[in-house]
C-alpha cells in the first residue's frame, strides 16, 4: 500500500506546478503522517524538491513541493522497418530532444539504433541530465530464453543478438520490447485505452503485429509471440504455400513475412497495385511510383484500381479483426501503424463487414498518438524501469516486460 500511495503522491505532484503537504493529503485522502513519510522518501530520492512558501498575514507560510523532472532522464527508441525514432525524455515523460534517421542504411538496423542512442546520450550529457534507463522497441519477437530477436523481417533480423549487443553498449538498466507491446503500453498510459482492461493494439505497417491486453495484463505467451497476428493465414492457398524456414526455388528467405503481412502490410499493398497495373489494368497510378500514401489518395479520388486494392485490404483486415475478437473479446481495437492509421475513413466499412458475424463487434478506433505510440510506450517503460518502486503494476496496467529486461551490474 505504501508503494501504491507513493506513486499516487508522486503523480499528484507531477500534475501540478507546485503543491503542499495538506493539499496532497486532502486530494488523496491520506493522513498527515503518511504524507510526511512519503514526501520524505521522495525528497531523499531527489524526485521532488521542497521550497519555502510565500509569507502571508495568516501565519507561517507552508512549504511548497514540486516534481524535480530534471532529476534524471530516460532514452526511448522506436526502431521501425524504415525509420528509427529516438527521444530523450525527462522524468515527467516530457520530450527534451529527438533524433530521427532512416533504418536501412550502411550497417543496417542496428547501426541506425546505435547512432540514435549515441545522439540521445550526447544530448543528455550536454544538458547535464543523468540517463537512468533505456527502452527500445523492435519489430521482432524477443526470445524469452536466449534474449535474441527472432521473426524480424522488417529489419532483417533472425536470431539477432540484440540484448547482448546492447549490454556491451550501455551502462544503465535497459529494456528491449516488441514495438506493438510498447504501443499498447502507450495507449494504456496516455492514449486511447486509458482505464480499459481489455483491448488490442493492431499495428499495421511494414510488418503487422498486435498487443493483446486481457483483464488488465499484457498477454505475452510462452515464446513472447502472443499477438503476432502477422502470421495469421488468410486462406487455404497460404496454408499450402512455402512454409517459414524453407528456402525453396521461390527465393523466399527463412523467417520472412507471415500470411497476413503478405496481403495487408504496406509493401504488400503497394506491390499488389503495381502488379495489377503491370497486368494492364487502367489506373491514374500508371507510370507513377506507387506508395501507400499515393494509393490511399487515389482511392479517395475515385480511382477504380486503387479502390479495388483498398477493398481487398479491408477484407483481409476484417478477417484479422474477426479472429482477434473471437479469441480475446476486446472492448476496443486500436489501429496503428502507417496502414492502420490510413484506415481512418474506412472504420464504418470495417465495422459493417463484422456486423452480424460476431457476438459483439468491438469499437474500432485509430491511434490518437499518431506515429508516436511505440516511442511513447518506450518512454513509459523507461520511466517504469527507472522508478519501479513508484510505478506499481496495480496502477500501471500490470504490464510485464520481463522477457526483455536486462540490467548491467
Amino acid at each position: 500500500m505504501l508503494e501504491v500511495n507513493e506513486f499516487l503522491v508522486l503523480d499528484f505532484i507531477r500534475d501540478r506546478a507546485t503543491t503542499t503537504r495538506p493539499e496532497i493529503g486532502r486530494a488523496l485522502g491520506l493522513s498527515d503522517s503518511s504524507v510526511s513519510r512519503i514526501v520524505g522518501r521522495l525528497l531523499k530520492s531527489g524526485l521532488v524538491v521542497e521550497s519555502p512558501g510565500q509569507a502571508t498575514t495568516a501565519g507561517r507560510p507552508r512549504r511548497t513541493i514540486a516534481f524535480n523532472h530534471q532529476a534524471g532522464a530516460v532514452l526511448a527508441v522506436d526502431l521501425g522497418g524504415t525509420g528509427c525514432h529516438g527521444v530523450l525524455a525527462d522524468l515527467s515523460g516530457a520530450t527534451v530532444w529527438e533524433d530521427a534517421r532512416p533504418t536501412q542504411g550502411e550497417g543496417g538496423a542496428f547501426a541506425a539504433l546505435s547512432a540514435t542512442m549515441s545522439a540521445l546520450q550526447a544530448a543528455a550529457s550536454t544538458r547535464g541530465l543523468h540517463v537512468d534507463a533505456v527502452a527500445v522497441g523492435i519489430p521482432a519477437i524477443l526470445d524469452p530464453d536466449t534474449g535474441v530477436a527472432i521473426g524480424g523481417p522488417a529489419v532483417d533480423w533472425q536470431e539477432f543478438e540484440i540484448v547482448g549487443r546492447l549490454r556491451a553498449m550501455l551502462k544503465v538498466p535497459f529494456i528491449v520490447e516488441n514495438d506493438a507491446n510498447l504501443a499498447a503500453l502507450a495507449h494504456a498510459w496516455r492514449g486511447d485505452a486509458r482505464g480499459l482492461r481489455d483491448f488490442v493494439t493492431l499495428v499495421m505497417d511494414t510488418g503487422i503485429g498486435a498487443a493483446v491486453v486481457a483483464n488488465g495484463r499484457l498477454v505475452k505467451g510462452r515464446h513472447n509471440a502472443a499477438g503476432e497476428i502477422g502470421y495469421l493465414l488468410t486462406g487455404r492457398e497460404q496454408l499450402h504455400a512455402v512454409r517459414l524456414g524453407q528456402a525453396l526455388e521461390t527465393g523466399e528467405r527463412p523467417g520472412g513475412y507471415g500470411g497476413l503481412e503478405k496481403v495487408a502490410a504496406g509493401p504488400s499493398i503497394a506491390s499488389r497495385a503495381r502488379a495489377l497495373i503491370a497486368g494492364g489494368a487502367a489506373s491514374s497510378l500508371a507510370g507513377r511510383p506507387v506508395t501507400l500514401e499515393v494509393l490511399f489518395a487515389a482511392a479517395a479520388a475515385g480511382d477504380a484500381l486503387a479502390w479495388h486494392v483498398i477493398d481487398e485490404l479491408l477484407d483481409h483486415t476484417a478477417l484479422a479483426l474477426a479472429a482477434i475478437t473471437a479469441i480475446v473479446d476486446p472492448e476496443v481495437i486500436i489501429l496503428d501503424g502507417s496502414v492502420g492509421r490510413s484506415l481512418q475513413p474506412y472504420l464504418a466499412e470495417l465495422s459493417g463487414r463484422l456486423a452480424g458475424r460476431l457476438l459483439e463487434v468491438p469499437r474500432l478506433c485509430i491511434s490518437g498518438l499518431g506515429p508516436n505510440a511505440t516511442v511513447v510506450g518506450a518512454i513509459a517503460a523507461g520511466l517504469q524501469l527507472a522508478r519501479e518502486r513508484t510505478a506499481p503494476s496495480a496502477l500501471f496496467g500490470a504490464f510485464t516486460v520481463s522477457g526483455g529486461v536486462e540490467r548491467n551490474a
